[in-house]
């Protein structure tokens, strides 16, 4: 058992000295509320989550609860500490380990929080303001400096030497999960990486085709999704809007394609990946089950299992629309180039003299700065003795009364749970 038990024993101080029920200073569900988490139960479930990430992740590797699901249910010899039941790959042990003992295990203190990365959700932007208290020192004066590798001379220079990829490669998909894997591939090939949370908005769609539309190539959008009827359906929608767009506003002046890339049956089969059963609330899940013969599966699966393998995957797709030698070529052909104009320059006999005039500058230059440099260091030793005044900074000054929060800290527990409940009686919201 963690020593971890202070949420727990504050709501039993809280109880004893206000005299209320524990039910009354409980303001979530009690599976979900963090004070009411200490209970053998909890620590079971916990110790067990623990074990699990100890398990299934390496030292200090951090994962999505997704991962971690389909990790654990394709090990196949894991079972349930609460009812020891296998763990599966289903809805049931998905909602047990999100709900309950990862929960338990993150405030009861056997994994840290920053462990697991929930990615149910688009990621947050975060922006956090750093503040460092003021130093006073005496400074030489601002330095001129000439770098190691300055080259005065006049050389034949061109930019923009990368060269440019036939295609406008486009890497679509329908998680942020896949950011880890295609994120890269996009960052070394510089192509376009989009990534909504589920089906893509109409306006990001006409986003995608204007861009392609000003850069002029020919675009090719290569679609990552689930292997079940929303995935199938998502990447038919895009290719839909897209055709719409091309008809509606670009009138043949944009050329654009869409593959799908994963997941498919041909490698959900060949991978082995774990399926999960249709949901029967999914009214295409007949028609699936003759189509395809197999139920529906997460990319997450792959994500988590073999990354290496959808990495693979990714290249294998893009591999027809961008030539891997183009770089290389493009910089042979520079350097070719480099020499040859160079060579025409220094070669002109006007040009030995303007390389001697521009060198006795150079070197005027120089020993320019070598003294102004001693004559800076010779200044800030002879005046290092003086003492500035202290630098003190204003205290901040605010004239409106804050108003009265629904949390605060200064609050005893008894307070601020009170208030809570009392807030939440009137809210139909449901519980986070």
């Amino acid at each position: 058992m963690k020593d971890n038990d202070s949420l727990r024993t504050i709501l039993e101080d809280a109880a004893v000295f206000s005299g209320l029920p524990m039910r009354e200073l409980t303001v979530l569900s009690t599976p979900r509320d963090p004070y009411r988490l200490d209970t053998r139960a909890g620590h079971r479930e916990a110790k067990w989550f623990s074990e699990m990430v100890e398990r299934f992740l390496e030292p200090e590797q951090r994962i999505h609860l997704r991962g971690l699901h389909y990790r654990i249910s394709s090990a196949a010899d894991v079972a349930r500490p609460d009812n020891g039941m296998p763990y599966i790959n289903d809805h049931d042990n998905w909602l047990y380990l999100i709900e309950k003992a990862s929960k338990a295990a993150r405030w009861l203190g056997y994994v840290p929080f920053a462990r697991i990365v929930d990615e149910r959700n688009a990621p947050p932007e975060i922006f956090v303001a750093e503040y460092a208290t003021p130093v006073s020192v005496l400074a030489a004066g601002e330095r001129i400096e000439v770098a190691d590798n300055y080259d005065p001379l006049p050389q034949f220079v061109t930019t923009n030497t990368g060269g440019r990829q036939h295609y406008r490669i486009i890497l679509f998909g329908e998680k942020t999960s896949l950011s880890q894997i295609l994120r890269p591939i996009a960052e070394r090939i510089g192509a376009e990486m989009i990534l909504p949370t589920g089906e893509a908005s109409d306006t990001l769609i006409a986003e995608v085709a204007a861009r392609a539309s000003q850069d002029g190539r020919s675009a090719i959008v290569l679609y990552f999704s689930d292997f079940d009827p929303s995935g199938r359906q998502m990447a038919i929608s895009v290719s839909r809007k897209l055709q719409a767009l091309c008809d509606l506003l670009y009138h043949g002046g944009l050329e654009i394609e869409l593959h799908q890339v994963a997941l498919t049956l041909e490698q959900v089969t060949r991978l082995g990946l774990p399926s999960t059963p249709l949901k029967e609330t999914e009214r295409r899940k007949d028609k699936w089950r003759a189509a395809m013969g197999h139920e529906q599966t997460e990319i997450d699966a792959l994500i988590a299992l073999d990354p290496d393998e959808l990495t693979r995957i990714a290249e294998a797709a893009i591999a027809p629309f961008y030539d891997e030698t183009l770089t290389e070529r493009c910089r042979d052909a520079y350097d070719t180039w480099w020499h040859a104009a160079n060579e025409l320059l220094t070669s002109d006999p006007r040009y030995d003299d303007a390389r001697q005039s521009i060198e006795d500058a150079h070197n005027e230059v120089t020993e320019a700065i070598d003294n102004l440099v001693t004559a800076q260091d010779d200044a800030e030793s002879t005046l290092s003795d003086i003492e500035p005044p202290p630098f003190e900074l204003p205290e901040p000054e605010l004239d409106d009364d804050a108003p009265e929060p629904l949390f605060t800290s200064q609050d005893d527990y008894t307070t601020t749970t009170t208030r809570l409940r009392a807030y939440k009686a009137l809210e139909d919201d449901e519980e986070t």
